[in-house]
């Protein structure tokens, strides 16, 4: 189900393309537009991120919402307030596989102190991208844990995330993330990738993904192209 604020999103965007709403015009404030819209206004301010970060709106304190565009621009955005939302990277955007081998989790320094996964983890090379767009904006390594390292035939010809791989195959679904975010300088071969320069800022994300019942479905590690993808958290204390 699509969560509320995207389809605000939707509906805003509507407005917009459809004359309603014009490039230049300022927004009403932030209550009376919640209410015109029968939502909250920490419904409309996640809306109104999501619009700001694909580029079709502008806010500026004291002086409002502008409408700046009257399309989004190629980024994707991460508006993270609940597990659905944080896992929406790998259900909307273009996952390729480039290569698949077995490891020894001595060998791999982000599977250092995991205990009780006895065996060879499998090891996904692989890159995003966005729709319509040749060149990704990631470049991702997932470690997989022994119990589901037979994923590997299902997920080499197919653009599919592997943790819903693994969902599918193995009949589980995740109950926890958990994830650290941090700058880095990019690697000749992942900047080659991306399509940027040797050396150039990236953001890395480094995810372990849990089942239901608390055992470690997968652990991931992307470098992100700064330019196209963002992270937006928007925490509301009910």
């Amino acid at each position: 189900m699509t969560a509320l604020y995207s389809r605000v999103c939707d509906r805003i965007l509507g407005q917009i393309q459809s004359g309603v709403l014009r490039v230049g015009d300022r927004l009403p404030p932030e209550a009376e537009f919640a209410a015109e819209l029968g939502v909250s206004r920490s419904t409309l301010r996640m809306a109104f991120a999501k619009l700001e970060a694909s580029g079709v709106l502008q806010r500026r304190r004291r002086a409002g919402t502008r409408i700046i565009s009257d399309a989004p621009q190629k980024r994707f955005s991460m508006v993270t307030t609940g597990i659905n939302e944080l896992l929406s990277l790998g259900r909307d955007t273009r996952f390729q596989v480039t290569g698949t081998r077995m490891v020894r989790k001595r060998d791999i320094p982000e599977l250092s102190g995991q205990t009780g996964e006895t065996g060879d983890w499998l090891e996904v090379f692989g890159a995003r991208r966005l729709a319509g767009e040749t060149i990704p904006f990631s470049v991702n390594r997932v470690y997989v844990p022994p119990r589901f390292a037979g994923i590997a035939p299902e997920i080499t010809d197919a653009e599919t995330s592997v943790f819903r791989a693994i969902e599918d195959k193995f009949d589980v679904s995740i109950g926890r993330v958990s994830q650290s975010l941090r700058a880095m300088a990019c690697s000749p071969d992942d900047a080659a990738i991306m399509g940027l320069p040797s050396g150039a800022p990236v953001m890395q994300i480094e995810a372990q993904l849990f089942l239901l019942d608390g055992r470690l479905m997968e652990i991931s590690v992307a470098k992100f192209d700064p330019d196209r993808f963002q992270v937006r958290t928007d925490v509301e204390i009910a």
